[in-house]
């Protein structure tokens, strides 16, 4: 498998795949797709604080990830907040989950936490982030979403 930065060509491609994920139960609510596109056209950028990366096995896109950076006085470093996981349901089974788990934590070895949700609804995700070390965090979260 590649795991590389997405690039203008996977536009719909990862509006598809995107559009997958929100309207599935790894999610509380779907997005808009304006939402969508912003984030793309933001990774496209170069935004400092977000990176889309595709997953693919030979010429195909098996799935995606988004990932959002921060810093955390609590870690005492880098910290990289793992957004969106998807895999094509075509692709499940087949490690994906877990080889980009094992490029990512290799591709951030500066980062002192990973940070990801799992929804109760996904619990095949939770069993393999459990198997990769994550805890459960015992704070509640809380938002205020503005337009």
């Amino acid at each position: 498998m590649k795991i590389c930065s997405i690039n203008a060509q996977d536009r719909e491609e990862f509006l598809a795949m995107c559009s997958d994920f929100y309207s599935g139960d790894a999610v509380i609510h779907p997005i808009s797709r304006e939402s969508m596109l912003r984030t793309f056209e933001e990774a496209l950028a170069g935004n400092p604080f977000l990176r889309i990366v595709v997953f693919r096995l030979e010429n195909d896109t098996a799935g995606y990830c988004q990932l959002s950076f921060t810093y955390s006085s609590e870690a005492g470093g880098l910290t990289v907040l793992v957004e969106e996981v998807y895999v094509k349901p075509s692709y499940q089974g087949r490690g994906i989950g877990s080889s980009f788990f094992a490029w990512l934590f290799e591709e951030y070895p500066q980062a002192k936490r990973f940070r990801l949700e799992v929804c109760e609804k996904n619990p095949g995700a939770e069993r393999l982030y459990r198997r990769l070390g994550f805890v459960p965090l015992e704070y509640r979260q809380m938002i205020l979403e503005r337009p």
